[in-house]
């Protein structure tokens, strides 16, 4: 078959059946571990797509889902699970829903599940300048955080917030990538990709994933400022429908060989 527009294909398949993963699955500066490091060590005979990221703009979390759902409906291919990171797991839980329009609805998988806010577009923020803190001055680097700090303090708006980090980042990226010669046009795609990314944060947040979250199974790492460990235990007890616990840093669950025995336990339990 052709390959999907609105996705990367990370393994292929001679089956009918299909797994979908839904992340931002960015090509530079990630250092998180990503569903290209799981999947290859995964036991199954489905097809497995990853969402390609939408461009920065303007365009809603459902012109996303219907991109996304458009070419999983014309590939004929059954979904039967759909797979989530991070915030991808509110796309994963909206992919679910459009899917289960026209077949029986797919099982969903997230991996540290969390609805995108104010705090986690900073938090990203400060990521970025630590990302670019090995070119710039501890000044340099100090202006930067306190400019970021002042942001989230001041705006009151996703959609603000994130073209001003966007925009902070591009001031302090652009002279410090040129100090140590990078060409523009790279810097521009590096520098590119933040701004991208937090458009795709911004446009999660349009999403209530809380029907579909409470049907899934949950894995969830050990740190605190991530996914089901942000919310109080009240609140965390009945957002999804099991959870799976790992004594495991957030950018390291992708990777860990006993998630992915787990993940397979689950596929074989959902094939049974």
């Amino acid at each position: 078959m052709e390959q999907p527009a609105a996705y990367n294909v990370l393994r292929s398949s001679a089956s009918a059946d299909l797994i979908l993963a839904s992340d931002f699955s960015a090509t530079t500066g990630r250092t998180v571990g990503s569903f290209s490091d799981l999947i290859p060590k995964v036991s199954t005979s489905c097809a497995v797509w990853e969402t390609r990221p939408p461009a920065p703009g303007d365009r809603t979390a459902e012109d996303h889902l219907d991109r996304w759902a458009a070419d999983v409906r014309a590939s004929g291919l059954t979904v039967r699970r759909v797979l989530g990171y991070c915030v991808g797991s509110v796309f994963a839980a909206g992919l679910a829903e459009r899917v289960a329009a026209w077949q029986e609805a797919p099982g969903l998988i997230v991996f540290d599940p969390e609805v995108p806010h104010p705090a986690l577009l900073h938090r990203h923020f400060q990521d970025a300048v630590g990302a670019l803190a090995g070119f710039m001055t501890a000044a340099q680097v100090e202006t930067a955080r306190r400019e970021g700090d002042a942001a989230l303090r001041d705006i009151d708006g996703m959609p603000e917030l994130a073209a001003t980090l966007s925009g902070l980042v591009v001031a302090h990226g652009e002279p410090a990538l040129a100090a140590i010669g990078l060409a523009p046009d790279r810097a521009a795609e590096l520098l590119g990709g933040f701004g991208a990314f937090l458009s795709y944060l911004v446009s999660a947040a349009e999403l209530d994933p809380a029907r579909g979250w409470a049907t899934a199974t949950a894995i969830t790492s050990a740190t605190e400022h991530n996914g089901l460990n942000t919310l109080p235990d009240a609140v965390r007890a009945g957002t999804v429908a099991r959870e799976v616990r790992f004594d495991l840093p957030h950018a390291e669950l992708l990777r860990d060989a006993g998630v992915v025995a787990a993940i397979n336990d689950l596929l074989d339990e959902e094939e049974r």
